[in-house]
């Protein structure tokens, strides 16, 4: 049977623009890809095996959370 591992990312952008203002992954924050986009990161994950499954967008906070997922060894 596939197993699986998951990891969580927060995002939150600057008010006007697509770079990164803060970036968690599993509740670390991500200092090196501040001031990067959210496309870049995404696109980073992907090539290192994972796949987006979910994504929810608080408006209040302005902050986007997604999920990814890729099969265990």
């Amino acid at each position: 049977m596939q197993k699986w591992e998951y990891i969580f990312v927060q995002a939150s952008p600057y008010p006007f623009g697509d770079k990164l203002n803060n970036l968690y992954l599993n509740d670390q924050e991500l200092k090196d890809w501040k001031n990067k986009t959210l496309h870049e990161f995404v696109n980073y994950l992907g090539d290192e095996g994972w796949e987006l499954v979910s994504v929810r967008h608080d408006q209040k906070f302005d902050h986007n959370y997604f999920i990814f997922k890729r099969p265990k060894s």
